[in-house]
């Protein structure tokens, strides 16, 4: 390729990334897909990586979010409790007097 021809940069759609990450999760060699396709091993390995990743990721983030709203259930119920505490002292307070 001359200094002077420009080499035009490849897009692919999501679906298409999508499903090359997905022939090499269910068993395929990353060789193999990326042959098949057209596209560099390299590019392919860093996609499932990268997959990998964002999914970890995510499974992470549920986890958190799970433990947060029980924990924000759980400050909610004490909250309450505290406020009928309060009230209560309040009440006893009056009745002594």
């Amino acid at each position: 390729m001359s200094s002077s021809e420009k080499r035009t940069r490849r897009k692919f759609t999501p679906e298409f990334k999508g499903q090359a990450v997905k022939r090499v999760l269910s068993g395929h060699a990353v060789a193999a897909v990326a042959r098949e396709l057209g596209i560099g091993e390299s590019l392919l390995h860093n996609r499932v990586t990268r997959h990998r990743l964002t999914d970890a990721a995510g499974e992470v983030q549920a986890e958190q979010a799970a433990e947060i709203a029980r924990l924000k259930r759980a400050l909610a119920q004490k909250e309450e409790e505290a406020a009928i505490l309060k009230k209560a002292m309040a009440y006893f307070a009056r009745e002594s007097r």
